[in-house]
């Protein structure tokens, strides 16, 4: 599990800082994920890192398949931020083993309910 977890480390620091995507205005943000190593799988964190100051709406859907199954989850929440201010909007604990594949997908709106920001992660080669 130790080469997997750092693998899944390496895979989500090149993945987080190359496909944020995030709008200019009013309210803008990046949308974070994050993974850490957990007994027996990963914890994953949804987070609002604002550009300028706002309040922000979070959903992240969490799809994870393999030879024990698919199972697929969606968590949401709101902060409201000071820029460069950032904070914790959803978290998923779940078990992974080699050959699992896992995506994840971040997407903050703003207080119009526009988007502002999404951030995918893919991790694996199986077809969810």
């Amino acid at each position: 599990m130790k080469v997997f977890a750092g693998a899944l480390t390496l895979a989500v620091a090149l993945m987080s800082a190359s496909s944020p995507t995030h709008a200019a205005g009013p309210a803008a943000a990046v949308a974070v994920i994050d993974v850490e190593a957990a007994p027996n799988g990963v914890r994953i964190s949804g987070r609002a890192l604002a550009l300028s100051a706002g309040r922000f709406e979070a959903t992240m859907r969490v799809e994870k398949s393999g030879p024990a199954g698919r199972s697929s989850t969606t968590q949401g929440g709101s902060a409201t931020l000071d820029a460069g201010k950032s904070s914790s909007v959803a978290t998923v604990g779940l078990s992974m083993a080699p050959g699992d594949r896992l995506e994840v997908e971040l997407v903050l709106t703003g207080e119009n309910g526009a988007e502002v920001a999404r951030n995918t992660l893919v991790v694996g080669d199986n077809r969810i």
